[in-house]
C-alpha cells in the first residue's frame, strides 16, 4: 500500500461525508482525500484528521477548501463561472461539525470577515472556505505542477467507477504511483487538449481571471 493510500484511509468517514454532502459535484474517485494525502506528505497537514484536536476546525476548513476547489474546477470545465459559492454546512453542536465559536475564532485568527451584515456563522464559514480554496490551489500547483493537478481533477470527475470498470482494470481511486499517473497525464493534457480544457487549465494555473 502506498503512502497516498495510507493517508487516504486516515480521514474518518463522518468527516469526509459532512464535507461531500454539500458539494455541487460528486467525488466518486476520492480526489479530496487524495489531495489531502498530497498535502500531508509535504507536511502541510497531518496524515490523520482528529476531531479531538484543537486544530480540528482549521483542518475541517482545509478539507472543505479542497472540496470547493474540486467543485470549482468542474464548474469551470463545464463552461460555468467561478462565482459558485461554497455550499458546505459545517456548523453545528456536535462533531464532525464545528461550533459557531470555533468558526468565529478561526476567522478572527485568519483575518476572514463576513461581507454580509449582520455577520453569521454560515457567512463566516462560506468566506473561510472561499478564501482557503485558492490558497490550496496555489500550494497544490507547487507540489504537483499544473499538468498533474489538472489531470488529477479531470480524471476524478470523468465518471463514477462501477464493478465492471474495476474488473476491467480501471482503478476506483486515483492512481497512487507516478508511472500510472503519468499515463493519464499524457492522454488528458497532451493528446486531447480541447478549448474547454485550455480555459480550465489557464484558470487553474492562475493565468486566466474569470472573475
Amino acid at each position: 500500500m502506498s503512502n497516498v493510500d495510507q493517508a487516504q484511509e486516515q480521514i474518518p468517514d463522518d468527516v469526509l461525508n459532512v464535507v461531500a454532502a454539500g458539494l455541487e459535484y460528486r467525488d466518486p474517485r476520492g480526489w479530496i482525500p487524495w489531495a489531502w494525502a498530497v498535502l500531508s506528505r509535504a507536511g502541510d497537514v497531518p496524515v490523520r484528521i482528529d476531531e479531538d484536536l484543537e486544530e480540528y476546525p482549521a483542518h475541517l476548513v482545509t478539507l472543505a477548501g479542497l472540496g470547493h476547489l474540486f467543485e470549482l474546477f468542474h464548474e469551470i470545465s463545464s463552461g460555468g463561472s467561478p462565482d459558485l459559492e461554497p455550499g458546505v454546512d459545517l456548523v453545528g453542536k456536535y462533531r464532525p461539525e464545528i461550533t459557531t465559536i470555533e468558526i468565529a475564532r478561526y476567522c478572527e485568527r485568519e483575518g476572514v470577515v463576513d461581507r454580509a451584515f449582520p455577520e453569521t456563522a454560515d457567512g463566516l464559514l462560506r468566506e473561510a472556505i472561499g478564501a482557503r480554496a485558492p490558497e490550496l490551489r496555489r500550494r497544490l500547483l507547487e507540489l504537483l505542477g499544473g499538468g498533474r493537478l489538472f489531470t488529477s481533477l479531470y480524471i476524478a470527475g470523468e465518471h463514477e467507477p462501477d464493478a465492471e470498470s474495476v474488473e476491467e482494470g480501471v482503478p476506483g481511486r486515483l492512481p497512487s504511483t507516478d508511472d500510472a499517473f503519468d499515463g493519464h497525464l499524457h492522454s488528458v493534457v497532451n493528446e486531447d487538449l480541447t478549448s474547454k480544457k485550455q480555459r480550465t487549465y489557464a484558470w487553474l494555473e492562475g493565468d486566466l481571471d474569470l472573475g
